[in-house]
């Protein structure tokens, strides 16, 4: 399959039509991953935030219990339902329970300040203050814009009715203009803070993929690869390495140019990047690739490594093929990566010297 003779059938393709259908899912995976990643960096905010409403709502309890003690019933109900929004927020791992767990908690307590100032009287000067403080705090915290307006609203829907104005036209004028103008600033508020957010985290984000990814090929680097490799080694059981090298690339750069060769090695990623189960692949040098995959035994390395030479010659770019040479290295029981890589290298180099474009087995992982 050819990377660039083949883009209009690939255009025009089942397989490519299914992939159109299916970006809308991607892009929407990609925005859950991100607001995840926002509630990692909201958590520690947040929660102090819960914290200290959920002490001033206490300290709001016990200095007017002796009023408020008729109705322990209902005063016990919103705070368990609080209690409730603060376990939520603070084991939330996504931002769908962490935006349940706040707002749950923030609807809890403009309930709860409802029934003291319908008790204790004042409403008339606290509702709107009450509101506004509220929703404000709700849209530092709050990730998704419809969790947002679900529950600011909810929170002024319970709160406004408590609010006296002056019956005359223009008090209710004068109320309409206060509830739009304060529910507008605070929804404002979170989208301006909401968006920078996230531009901070995904620009954070991107800053580690390019510290990890080769942005050539899409696989990892070799930062990326010995990392990852050297976890996968520690937790995972047997494992081979197979190392790669792009046969006479210098030559093919001589020959077609570096345009040429950059699109072969793109190609070489793609490739790898679709390669089955748990490998993991890297880019270790200019055209060196390896790949760290499970293998219980070495025949089983030798045929996953073969495989991947035989796929290789079925790549170009502009009418130019290439070919791979692999070695192939099972790792021993506590061998070091390094070992394993070198005893790799050194069957590439075997693979190189006796005509190229196959694979020869370490000898250290025969038997």
């Amino acid at each position: 399959m050819t990377i660039n003779g083949s883009h209009a059938e690939r255009e025009s393709s089942p397989a490519h039509s299914l992939a159109a259908g299916g970006r809308a899912s991607v892009a929407t995976q990609r925005e859950r991953r991100l607001d995840d990643d926002v509630v990692r960096h909201l958590r520690k905010p947040a929660r102090v935030l819960a914290c200290a409403a959920a002490f001033a709502w206490l300290v709001s309890l016990w200095v007017s219990w002796p009023v408020l003690s008729v109705f322990a019933l209902a005063l016990f109900c919103w705070t368990f339902v609080q209690a409730v929004g603060l376990a939520l927020c603070m084991s939330a791992r996504d931002a769908a329970a962490h935006d349940s767990g706040v707002g749950l908690m923030t609807v809890a307590i403009a309930a709860g300040c409802r029934l003291q100032l319908d008790v204790l009287g004042g409403g008339e000067l606290w509702v709107l203050p009450l509101c506004l403080m509220l929703s404000l705090v709700l849209g530092l915290v709050q990730v998704r814009l419809r969790s947002y307006v679900l529950c600011s609203l909810t929170v002024w829907l319970v709160l406004l009715p408590g609010a006296a104005f002056a019956p005359w036209p223009a008090g209710q004028a004068l109320r309409g203009v206060l509830v739009v103008g304060g529910f507008t600033l605070a929804l404002l508020l979170h989208r301006g803070v909401a968006l920078a957010r996230r531009r901070r985290v995904a620009a954070a984000a991107s800053l580690a993929v390019l510290a990890y990814q080769d942005a050539l090929t899409g696989v990892a680097n070799r930062r990326g690869f010995l990392e990852v490799a050297m976890e996968k080694l520690r937790a995972s059981g047997p494992q081979g390495l197979i190392a790669l090298d792009v046969d006479d690339f210098k030559r093919i750069n001589d020959r077609h140019g570096h345009e040429v060769g950059d699109r072969l090695l793109h190609a070489v990623g793609r490739l790898l990047q679709r390669l089955p189960g748990e490998a993991l692949a890297g880019r270790t040098g200019g055209e060196e690739f390896c790949v760290l995959v499970p293998a219980a035994s070495p025949a089983a390395l030798l045929a996953f490594a073969g495989g991947v030479v035989e796929a290789a010659r079925r790549v170009s770019a502009q009418g130019v093929g290439l070919t791979l040479s692999a070695g192939a290295a099972l790792v021993q029981p506590g061998e070091a990566l390094e070992q394993a890589m070198r005893r790799a290298d050194t069957a590439l180099g075997d693979a190189k010297r006796t005509g190229k474009n196959r694979v020869v087995l370490a000898p250290g992982a025969a038997g």
